[in-house]
């Protein structure tokens, strides 16, 4: 959603429209809640937002059948939510964060802990007067969170829930397909990338933001979700993606596919995450964004000999 039009001075200042005064400020001031979160998360790394209408997801669970929750089903009153990711510009900003901060780095997820509390901190500034509800995703143990922010807030009575991201039902968010609705990314349903317009494949999808009596704030979204992007990459890669996908699956153990997929494997010498990398490095558009070779290799293994050597490379 834009921000409003800059409103002339004079009605801004004129001495006989005091309420017009009040209002105008008023809507401002909603109106650019958006902005400043984006503003707070990007400082952060977190560089990729999109708000969506809550009623564009639970369609398209009904329309397809999906075996996945309805957004709404977490509380009828959230009818808008927010799409949070990031490019590779999230690894600079944690490294710092993990240098500066010991009980970070002695964490057990330290990425996940990074992201998740960066969220919650920017969230909790700018809807400090909002019911929401974090859906948060985390890359090492596969679940996805739930934070329930009372109104009015208090941080003592937060409340949390996981969801498992790799099950069905009641267990899943799908946050690709919110971003393939909200046109964030597009979506190839056989090789399973969201592809980014600028950023290709280098992208992540940390949260879901959902929120409640925020409708005003968001008159600019359609009532239906806009058209998909358009496919932003050829056939051969496409097929070069899909080819990569069935190498890795060859090259992997498909008892602990999952643990190799999300870096718990505890055999921090296995090359097989070099295989799922290179499902991403098919796709040329956004090559200049790419991960750096140690966020990649952290990305899908969490060695954290990784952050050290990461660490011990800032200026």
């Amino acid at each position: 959603p834009s921000l409003p039009p800059s409103l002339p001075p004079s009605s801004l200042h004129s001495a006989s429209h005091p309420r017009l005064l009040s209002t105008s400020l008023l809507v401002i001031q909603e109106m650019s809640r958006l902005a400043q979160l984006e503003r707070l998360l990007k400082a952060q790394g977190l560089d990729l937002l999109h708000a969506f209408r809550v009623r564009w997801y639970d369609d398209l669970v009904e329309k397809e059948n999906l075996p996945v929750r309805r957004l709404s089903s977490f509380g009828e009153g959230y009818k808008v939510g927010i799409l949070i990711g990031n490019s590779k510009s999230l690894w600079t900003s944690f490294v710092r964060a993990l240098k500066e901060d010991a009980e970070l780095r002695a964490n057990k997820d330290p990425l996940d802990t990074y992201t998740q509390s960066r969220v919650k901190d920017a969230v909790e500034e700018v809807y400090h007067d909002r019911k929401v509800l974090l859906l948060l995703s985390s890359s090492i143990t596969t679940i996805i969170t739930t934070i329930t922010i009372p109104w009015p807030l208090s941080l003592s009575s937060w409340q949390q829930e996981l969801f498992w991201s790799c099950d069905y039902g009641d267990r899943l968010v799908a946050m690709q397909r919110i971003a393939e609705l909200c046109k964030a990314a597009y979506l190839d349903h056989t090789s399973h990338l969201s592809v980014h317009p600028s950023y290709g494949s280098w992208i992540a999808w940390r949260a879901v933001v959902l929120l409640e009596g925020v409708e005003s704030e968001f008159d600019d979204l359609p009532a239906a979700p806009p058209p998909p992007l358009p496919c932003p990459v050829s056939m051969e890669e496409l097929a070069a993606a899909k080819e990569a996908i069935d190498s890795a699956l060859s090259m992997s153990d498909q008892t602990k596919l999952r643990e190799e997929l999300h870096g718990e494997s505890k055999d921090e010498t296995s090359a097989s995450w070099r295989h799922w990398l290179r499902v991403r490095e098919t796709v040329k558009l956004g090559q200049e964004f790419r991960y750096s070779d140690d966020q990649a290799e952290y990305h899908y293994t969490k060695n954290r000999l990784v952050l050290e050597r990461a660490i011990g490379g800032l200026d």
